[in-house]
C-alpha cells in the first residue's frame, strides 16, 4: 500500500490501579466505607439518557434493542447491567433514555460525576472497587465509556480507541493483524478513568497483544487498537479459513493512529497474496517450556522458537532480516566440520528456525540474528549433548536442584580413576553475559576447544569473520556485546563492560542476558549453601582428585571438573586448567567492586576452596545452571 494509513486512536490501558483492585471484603450495599463519601450511599431510582458519540470509530452508529450496558458507582458488587429496549431509544438511535433501579451513587468532593458507565457490558471487568474507573478485559472490541454530569444523569459516551476497517473478497472468516516493529496493539486487561474533569485515555494497562484477531463479517473485518503508538513500520494482516492462513497482506507505510478515527483500507483483495507456510509439519518447538537464551536439541530435526530477548517472550525486535549459524565447536581439539553441529538457521515470521544434520553431532553452536543493514540483534545458544541431562538436589549444595554438569558440556564429569573428559569442561562465560566461549579443548589444556565459523558472503582480506572470536581494544559496551558476541572485552582485573552494570544477572530473578536454558538459571549466592560457604572442603560428599581432574561435593556426589578459566589479564587465555576453576553466581559485587562477580574460585594449587569468593567479571568462568 502506497498511501499513508492514519488511524487516529487515543491511547489506552488496563488492569485496575492497586487503590481500584485491592483485596476489600463486600461491603453492605448502604454501608459508607470511604471517608472521602459525603454521605451514606443508599440505592436509588434514576432515569438515566444514553448518548452515542456524532460519529463512532466504533462503527456503533445506533442504539439497538438488546444493547447492554454496564453502570457502576464505587463497587462492582453494586453495579447494575442496562439492557435497552425498542421503546427506550430515540427515533434517530442516537439516545437511550429509560428508568434504572438500584444504583448507588458514587459521591467524592473532588469529583462532579457519581455514576459511571461501560458498553458493550460482556467487556467490562470492573473490579470490587470501581470508584470512577472502568475496565475492561480485553480491547479488541467497540469500547466505550461515559459519566453523568453535576446535576445530571445524561451520559454521553467517547471512544476509547482507534479503528482499522478493510474489506475483501474470497473464502476467508477471520484475520490476524500485527504490527511489522512487534508494537503492543492491545491489552488483556485495560483501564480508562472519565470523569467530567478528567479524560484519562490510559489510566492503567497489562497483558499486552501483539496479535490482534477477530472474525470477517459480511467481507469487513475492523481492528480496535486501544494504543497511542504509530505503526512506524506499517503492518500486516493474515487472512484465514477456518484454522489455516491462506492469505497475507504486509504493508510497510507508516500508519498513524489516533483516537477516534477510523482508517478504512478499502478493499484489500487485489493486494493480498497467496500465504506460504515457512513452517512444514515437521518442524518442532524449542521453545514450549519458554523462551532462553540458551536451546538444548537432543534428536535430530527441524526447530523454531520466538525471536526474542531471552526470556523476555513478548520482547520483540523491531526488524529482523535473516539469521545464520555464526560458529560451532565439538568442546575438544577436532578439527570441526562446518554444518556438523548445526546445518542451518534462518528466520521466518518471529521465529528463528535451526535445522540439525540427520546425524547429530554432540557439540554446541551459535546462531544470530541479522537486520537488514547486516548487523547482529540478538543471538542464541544451541546445546547438543552427548548424553542425557539431568537434575539433582546433590543434597541442596546450591539452595535450589542443579544440572549434572557445566553449562555447555557435551557429557559428565567423572569421579573416577581416570583423567575426566574435556567434553565435560562445557562453556564459559564473562559475568553477566549471555553468549559463550569455548574452554580448554584436552584435558589439562591451555589451548581453547576449536571452533569453526560462517564466513559471510564479501568478506574482504584482512577483515575478521564474525563468528571468530576477537580481542576488543578494551572494555566494550552492552550493546556491543550484543552485535558482536564474540568480541572480548577486557581489562586487567576488571570489568569486560563499560559502564559496569550490576542487574546483567540478578539474584532475585533470571533476566534477559541469563545464559541458562529455560527452566533454569545462573545460581544465587547464599553463603549459607555448601557450595558457596567458605571452606567447601569441611562440607558432606567432599573429594578431590587433582591428578585426574575432577572434585566433588554433596550427597550424593556432585562433580566439578578442574577447568580452570579463561583470565582477564592475557585476554581470554586459558590458565591453571587441572589447578583451578571458577563458577559464577548471578551477584554482582556491589557499589564497592562494581567490577567483580561473586562465585566460588577453587584453588588446587593454593589449598582453598572457598566458595564465597569474587573474581574480575573479565575473566571467563563455568557455569552450572539450576533450576528456578
Amino acid at each position: 500500500m502506497k498511501a499513508l494509513y492514519k488511524s487516529a486512536f487515543i491511547l489506552c490501558s488496563v488492569l485496575l490501579l492497586a487503590a481500584c483492585g485491592g483485596k476489600v471484603d463486600p461491603v453492605d450495599p448502604g454501608e459508607n466505607q470511604n471517608q472521602n463519601q459525603k454521605e451514606e450511599v443508599k440505592p436509588e431510582t434514576r432515569t438515566l439518557t444514553f448518548k452515542l458519540p456524532a460519529t463512532s470509530v466504533s462503527g456503533k452508529t445506533k442504539w439497538v434493542a438488546g444493547d447492554k450496558i454496564v453502570v457502576h458507582g464505587e463497587y462492582a458488587a453494586q453495579q447494575v447491567t442496562v439492557t435497552l429496549a425498542a421503546g427506550d431509544i430515540s427515533s434517530d438511535g442516537k439516545s437511550a433514555t429509560l428508568s434504572v433501579d438500584n444504583l448507588y451513587p458514587y459521591v467524592r468532593d473532588d469529583v462532579a460525576s457519581t455514576l459511571y458507565a461501560g458498553y458493550p457490558a460482556d467487556a467490562v471487568d470492573n473490579l470490587r472497587h470501581c470508584f470512577f474507573y472502568t475496565k475492561f478485559n480485553n480491547t479488541n472490541a467497540p469500547l466505550m465509556a461515559a459519566c453523568n454530569g453535576a446535576g445530571s444523569d445524561e451520559f454521553n459516551f467517547v471512544d476509547l480507541c482507534a479503528a482499522v476497517s478493510f474489506t475483501v473478497s474470497g473464502d476467508v472468516d477471520s484475520y490476524i493483524f500485527y504490527g511489522n516493529k512487534k508494537e503492543y496493539l492491545g491489552y488483556g486487561q485495560y483501564q480508562v478513568k472519565i470523569t467530567p474533569e478528567t479524560k484519562n485515555y490510559i489510566q492503567y494497562t497489562s497483558d499486552p497483544i501483539l496479535n490482534i484477531e477477530g472474525k470477517i463479517s459480511g467481507g469487513k473485518g475492523v481492528v480496535y487498537i486501544p494504543n497511542g503508538l504509530d505503526l512506524a513500520k506499517g503492518f500486516t494482516i493474515k487472512l484465514n479459513k477456518g484454522a489455516e492462513t491462506v492469505k497475507i497482506l504486509k504493508a510497510t507505510d507508516e500508519v498513524e493512529l489516533t483516537h477516534g478515527v477510523v482508517n478504512d483500507l478499502g478493499d484489500i483483495t487485489t493486494e493480498i497474496q497467496d500465504y506460504v507456510n515457512p513452517f512444514s509439519a515437521d518442524v518442532k518447538d524449542l521453545d514450549t517450556g519458554g523462551s532462553a537464551n540458551c536451546y538444548i536439541v537432543t534428536e535430530p530435526g527441524i526447530y523454531k522458537f520466538l525471536a526474542v530477548k531471552g526470556n523476555a517472550r513478548t520482547s520483540f525486535f523491531e526488524e529482523i532480516d535473516d539469521a545464520a549459524v555464526l560458529w560451532e565447536t565439538w568442546n575438544d581439539d577436532s578439527e570441526v566440520e562446518l554444518g556438523s553441529v548445526l546445518k542451518s538457521a534462518a528466520y521466518a515470521e518471529d521465529y528463528i528456525i535451526i535445522e540439525t544434520p540427520e546425524t547429530l553431532h554432540p557439540g554446541n553452536a551459535v546462531v544470530a540474528a541479522y537486520d537488514m543493514d547486516g548487523a547482529i540483534v540478538w543471538s542464541w545458544h544451541i546445546w547438543v549433548p552427548a548424553t542425557t541431562i539431568e537434575t539433582g538436589s546433590y543434597g541442596g549444595i546450591f539452595g535450589a536442584d542443579a544440572m549434572d554438569r557445566n553449562l555447555g558440556a557435551l557429557v559428565v564429569a567423572a569421579a573416577g580413576s581416570e583423567p575426566v573428559s574435556p567434553l565435560s569442561y562445557g562453556l564459559v562465560y564473562q559475568w553477566g553475559r549471555k553468549d559463550p566461549f569455548t574452554n580448554a579443548g584436552a584435558f589439562n589444556s591451555e589451548t581453547p576447544a576449536t571452533c569453526v565459523c560462517v564466513i559471510p558472503d564479501g568478506l574482504e582480506e584482512g577483515e575478521k569473520a564474525e563468528g571468530e572470536e576477537l580481542v576488543a581494544p578494551g572494555q566494550i559496551k552492552l550493546e556491543e556485546s550484543i552485535a558482536h558476541p564474540r568480541w572480548l572485552g577486557h581489562i586487567n582485573d576488571g570489568d569486560w563492560l563499560t559502564p559496569s552494570n550490576a542487574s546483567l544477572w540478578q539474584d532475585g530473578s533470571k533476566t534477559i542476558y541469563d545464559p541458562c536454558p529455560a527452566g533454569y538459571r545462573v545460581p544465587a549466592r547464599d553463603t549459607n549453601k555448601d557450595f558457596w560457604s567458605s571452606d567447601l572442603s569441611a562440607k558432606a560428599g567432599w573429594g578431590i582428585n587433582a591428578a585426574n581432574g575432577w572434585l566433588t561435593l554433596g550427597e550424593p556426589a556432585a562433580v566439578f571438573p578442574i577447568a580452570g578459566y579463561r583470565d582477564d589479564y592475557s585476554v581470554g587465555k586459558l590458565s591453571r586448567v587441572g589447578e583451578r576453576t571458577l563458577y559464577w553466581t548471578a551477584r554482582s559485587g556491589g557499589t564497592d567492586s562494581p567490577h567483580k562477580g561473586y562465585g566460588a574460585d577453587l584453588r588446587y594449587d593454593k589449598g582453598t576452596y572457598a566458595g564465597s569468593g569474587s573474581a574480575p567479571k573479565g575473566r571467563l568462568a563455568s557455569v552450572r545452571c539450576v533450576a528456578e
